[in-house]
């Protein structure tokens, strides 16, 4: 593998280091780390690995929050705009990763920094400034409080400049809540895992980026051969027309007659269920999102235009802004059984602007739902809110409350497995949540999907689990478990690199050996795909590492939840559909043996990892006694 240049094609060149603490701002050379890593999530996982000690938990000064830009961002590349946000996991202190869209990324790098790493706490609020190289750490005092929508606002009007790039968090990080994220433009998400509240519990507000530079590549001519070899299969796809008109929820899962209604991935009432009544998907349906959805939206280098602008013209829940997803029919209606369309938009833009992450807080709200339909907990204790299925004007409540800390918010800004550990009564039972994280999906049908899932090493995050790998798939049935072992582990590997180089899941065609082209032809690194795949491998490593010494995870924590895995899925075509516990066991030992790690507690061994070029990393786990 050929080592990258000091022309630092397609990168930027630097890492920026900030500790908010003293005040210290430092770079250090991305060919560091890229030589070994490529860039963005894996070099941010390599990172801390290496610089967290094991006691450290997620709200110590001493953890690290990192944004890694991936390698192709910057560039034309269709759909390179993805940068990974990499810190401890709130829920659990094991790997906490996020990955979000955007323009913030390709502006960072035209600022001149591939990845920012971040130490410390501020003694007061504070966002970093981040122009052309220039860096500094000024007051938030003045936008603390706001909404990530005004703090954008303010930011630019402060600086004078509409083209700034934000990251902000907002009332949830502040609050530290377990289900904050980090917005940038408005509406894109670095969710899950709780990178707000690490955020928020450094007194950060915000990262303002503005950069006038720009991104070279190494061979221009190839490199656009093989952009155009991209756009005309996008350009050729079926329902490329539809999905810029409509957005991938119009297009694809919102469709009356989409086969994602029955087949597993709507968790109906806290997952209760997994099939929704025709009469009420039709109120939530295409039919009825058009009559809201204004245009459509893209992210930087992206051909898709898979978002949609809504627009609610009038009314209590009058509101315009980015997105609605297959995501947000799960979380603002099928969880709680709620058919009101405006109310539900509303809602989905309201946790942008409050900095929520949508999955995780619908989840602690729709078991609070389920808590409220079994008498476990009353008006008294939700503030007289009737948590009682549909009741959307609750669920709205419920989500500003949480953002708050305020009154029952406050018991669930946790997560729904702390709150129902405080509560008793049998509750956690009924918890949905993968390694502690609340978990969005339902996954008894989709036996693949569901896998992914569990198998994930941020826990419970069907994007980082299964996307690129099983719901496309159309020679095995839905429900089969046959080769699922086999296709995630492969499917671990090429999401690594797909992150790594900053490639969006929504970009319809590409293949690995497209991947080694546009990485080859931008970077000059000669790389087979063999050999990007096996960085892959490597990457996916070093998280599973990471979380066998910060969060001691083993076999044991590769189960399904008491619900999915001992409930059967009770109507609907999959009615009695279910885990069959002998094959789950029997898929573990499965992809186990192919990573090479130990069968009985999922530990990795020193010949599996000697055998994939991390002797080190073996070095570190026998250090921590946590190697076989």
């Amino acid at each position: 593998m050929k080592k990258i240049d000091n022309k630092h094609h397609s990168y930027a060149g630097n890492i920026l280091r900030v500790n908010l603490t003293n005040g210290k701002i430092w770079t250090e050379p991305t060919e560091k780390y890229a030589n070994r890593w490529i860039g963005g999530r894996a070099i941010n996982t390599w990172i801390l690995l290496n610089e967290l000690n094991p006691g450290v938990k997620w709200y110590n000064p001493q953890n690290l929050l990192t944004f890694g830009v991936g390698v192709l961002v910057g560039t034309l590349a269709p759909g390179a705009c993805r940068v990974s946000v990499d810190s401890k996991n709130v829920f659990n202190n094991g790997i906490g990763s996020a990955n979000v869209g955007g323009f913030f990324g390709a502006e960072l790098k035209f600022a001149g920094f591939d990845n920012i790493v971040i130490s410390g706490k501020a003694k007061s609020p504070v966002y970093i400034w981040i122009c052309n190289k220039n860096v500094e750490i000024r007051d938030a005092a003045y936008i603390w409080g706001k909404t990530t929508w005004e703090t954008e606002k303010e930011i630019r009007k402060n600086l004078k400049d509409e083209q700034i790039r934000v990251a902000a968090i907002g009332p949830a990080g502040e609050n530290i809540v377990h289900s904050a994220c980090i917005i940038t433009d408005r509406g894109c998400a670095a969710g899950g895992s709780g990178c707000g509240a690490v955020m928020g519990s450094k007194n950060l507000k915000a990262i303002a980026v503005r950069g006038k530079r720009s991104i070279e590549v190494a061979q221009p001519d190839r490199f656009m051969i093989a952009v155009d070899k991209e756009m005309c299969k996008i350009n050729k796809w079926q329902l490329i027309k539809e999905i810029r008109e409509k957005g991938y929820y119009g297009a694809m899962g919102g469709r009356l007659d989409s086969p994602s209604w029955e087949q597993g991935y709507r968790p109906v009432r806290n997952g209760q269920d997994e099939h929704w009544g025709k009469d009420k998907i039709a109120k939530i349906a295409e039919q009825e999102i058009k009559k809201y959805r204004k245009a459509t939206v893209s992210c930087f280098s992206c051909p898709i235009s898979c978002k949609p602008w809504m627009d609610i013209k009038d009314g209590i829940y009058k509101i315009q802004g980015e997105g609605w997803w297959n995501n947000s029919a799960n979380s603002y209606c099928t969880k709680i059984d709620n058919t009101n369309l405006e109310a539900a938009i509303y809602a989905h833009l309201l946790t942008n602007q409050l900095g929520l992450d949508g999955d995780n807080a619908a989840q602690a709200i729709s078991w609070a739902f389920e808590c409220y339909e079994k008498g476990l907990i009353t008006k008294k204790e939700t503030d007289g809110l009737e948590l009682v299925w549909g009741n959307y004007q609750a669920m709205i409540e419920m989500l500003k409350k949480l953002a708050y800390r305020k009154g029952f918010g406050n018991f669930l800004a946790d997560g729904a497995l702390k709150a129902a550990e405080k509560l008793g009564k049998n509750s956690e039972k009924f918890v949905v949540h993968v390694k502690g994280q609340d978990s969005l999906d339902g996954i008894r049908i989709n036996k693949g999907w569901g896998f992914g899932i569990i198998l994930s090493p941020v826990a419970g995050r069907h994007l980082r689990g299964s996307l690129n790998g099983f719901w496309l798939r159309s020679d095995r049935p839905i429900n089969s478990y046959e080769n699922v072992p086999e296709d995630l582990y492969y499917n671990q590997k090429k999401k690594a690199i797909q992150d790594i180089l900053g490639l969006c899941s929504y970009v319809y065609g590409q293949t690995v050996d497209d991947w080694v082209e546009l990485f080859s032809s931008a970077t000059g690194r000669l790389l087979s795909k063999d050999e990007l795949l096996h960085i892959g491998l490597q990457t996916h490593n070093l998280e599973k590492a990471f979380n066998t010494i910060h969060a001691g995870f083993d076999r044991n924590d590769d189960y399904p939840c008491e619900r999915y895995y001992n409930e059967p899925v009770k109507s609907g075509p999959y009615e009695g559909e279910h885990i069959d516990h002998e094959i789950w066991d029997r898929m573990l030992d499965t992809i186990y043996s192919l990573h090479g790690w130990d069968l009985s507690t999922s530990w990795q061994t020193r010949k599996g990892l000697e055998k994939i070029g991390l002797n080190d990393v073996a070095d570190k786990l026998k250090k921590e006694n946590r190697l076989k």
